[in-house]
């Protein structure tokens, strides 16, 4: 296993993608050979290529570092961080149904890649190639649970690591409660928008699979400051993410730049165009996300609408705050002074990333 005092943080958070990436390999490979149906063996292969296609293993990456900050990880511990990143894909199904998005990290969704296979694309088979996409990831989200309770880990600490998990999942599906009812909640505001990036995408993305790798070290350490730490990390991420999807160049993030507004996502830069727009700015942005098809030219005038209000602004300089208070709490993180700088250095990555 890579140690940060042999490599540079670059070089220690590829060899530990490395191993990820080689046990997910085999663990999806055995459910696949475990199928005893032409179809079910299907479906399992198509989530085996799907899990494999891309990604940056940020999730498992961070519960492998968060273990690491207590105890050096093995083998059965690399198999147990499978859990969040098989996740990703029971999440992304999912959400890209729910978003009706064609596409995920540059290629076919999962559910468009089923009517492709199955029906050669024919539009009318729409919603049984939507039906099996929704039974796969059901299938990828035992698939997480069951890496955590086959990973060889003692009893005692897989049960932790299920609790930590189920926990996990449980908010994030609160916080995607709150993301699917607010296109219809006119009254959405900042707060309500910093608890959606709190419940969804810091605990799942960063605070979870950080605490679910402490929780399997066994550590006895208290562990609020890691906590803390992952929260506004989190946040930051999210209101980055964000900005990528409006600025970011399809080609390295793989979706449209139209999908968010398309889809009607109230973002910090959406929320703050409108308050610091003019009424016929506000209206406009307002309108912008409930068409669903914007043209290009209306777009860019989104895009300019929120230059011009300090929408951006705000959303750079609010990301760049919660980093500053996240790094203050890392710094009071009990643990391995190599591994609080690999995730320091992997932080900064995380925050200014163009994919």
């Amino acid at each position: 296993m890579p140690h940060a005092n042999m490599t540079s943080w670059k070089d220690h958070i590829d060899g530990l993608k490395n191993e990820i990436n080689t046990s997910l390999e085999e663990f999806l490979t055995e459910k696949v050979n475990q199928s005893r149906d032409s179809l079910v063996r299907e479906i399992s292969s198509m989530i085996r290529e799907y899990s494999l296609r891309g990604g940056k293993r940020v999730r498992p990456i961070l519960v492998l570092l968060g273990h690491d900050l207590f105890k050096h990880h093995d083998r059965s511990v690399v198999r147990a961080s499978l859990s969040i990143e098989i996740s990703q894909s029971y999440f992304i199904i999912q959400d890209d149904i729910m978003d009706q998005s064609p596409y995920r990290r540059g290629f076919p969704s999962f559910h468009i890649e089923v009517q492709d296979k199955y029906f050669r694309g024919d539009p009318s088979k729409k919603r049984i190639s939507e039906n099996l996409g929704i039974i796969a990831s059901d299938l990828a989200d035992s698939y997480s649970h069951e890496a955590i309770i086959s990973s060889g880990l003692l009893p005692e600490i897989a049960l932790k690591g299920e609790k930590e998990l189920c926990s996990i999942f449980e908010m994030t599906g609160h916080g995607q409660l709150i993301d699917v009812f607010s296109a219809e909640n006119d009254s959405f505001s900042e707060p309500d928008l910093i608890k959606l990036h709190l419940w969804k995408t810091a605990r799942y993305t960063i605070e979870g699979p950080l605490m679910l790798g402490a929780a399997i070290s066994g550590t006895s350490e208290k562990l609020n400051d890691l906590s803390h730490f992952g929260n506004l990390l989190g946040v930051a991420f999210q209101l980055h993410d964000d900005i990528l999807g409006v600025f970011g160049d399809e080609k390295k993030t793989g979706k449209s730049i139209k999908s968010d507004i398309n889809e009607g996502k109230k973002t910090m830069l959406v929320l703050k165009a409108i308050e610091f727009g003019s009424d016929e700015q506000a209206d406009f942005i307002r309108r912008s996300i409930r068409s669903g098809s914007v043209t290009d030219a209306e777009f860019d005038r989104v895009k300019k609408i929120m230059i011009d209000t300090g929408s951006l602004d705000y959303s750079k300089k609010l990301a760049d705050r919660f980093v500053e208070r996240a790094k203050k709490y890392l710094g009071k993180v009990h643990g391995n002074e190599e591994i609080k700088s690999v995730i320091g250095e992997f932080s900064d990555y995380l925050i200014s990333r163009d994919s």
